[in-house]
């Protein structure tokens, strides 16, 4: 399927979610590392990288789904579970908003991941007649 317009609409709905949530993890670094003090800077340089990681990560998980890539599914599907666990941890007051967010992306987002439509785009096999 090198075709893009041939490509499922929830793929390029999940590659969109991807690119947003790395967008926010690039983000999220550049905040953090705005905000490093002397007295917690290991933690502050710590967190900025793993972040800066986990966007590389995201980004190219989003292009590898946009691409109907097959390695890009499971590592799409894997830090969508993440961010779920991540949503469910947010979800006592007053990080209830952020928590919901999380949650109902990461849900969208698998559901796009693994629609059946999806699913033949990863294998490469033509949509049935």
């Amino acid at each position: 399927m090198s075709d893009p317009l041939r490509r499922p609409p929830a793929l390029l709905v999940a590659a969109g979610l991807l690119g947003l949530q790395a967008l926010a993890a690039l983000v999220f670094a550049v905040l953090e590392i705005s905000q490093i003090v002397p007295s917690r800077a290991v933690v502050g340089v710590g967190v900025s990288l793993i972040m800066l990681g986990f966007a590389a990560l995201l980004a190219a998980a989003a292009r590898g789904v946009a691409r109907s890539r097959r390695w890009s599914r499971s590592l799409a599907v894997v830090t969508q579970l993440i961010l779920l666990l991540l949503g469910w941890s947010f979800r006592p007051a007053p990080t209830t908003v952020v928590g919901v967010v999380l949650a109902v992306v990461a849900l969208t987002a698998l559901v796009c991941l693994l629609l059946p439509s999806s699913t033949r785009a990863f294998l490469g096999e033509d949509a049935p007649a």
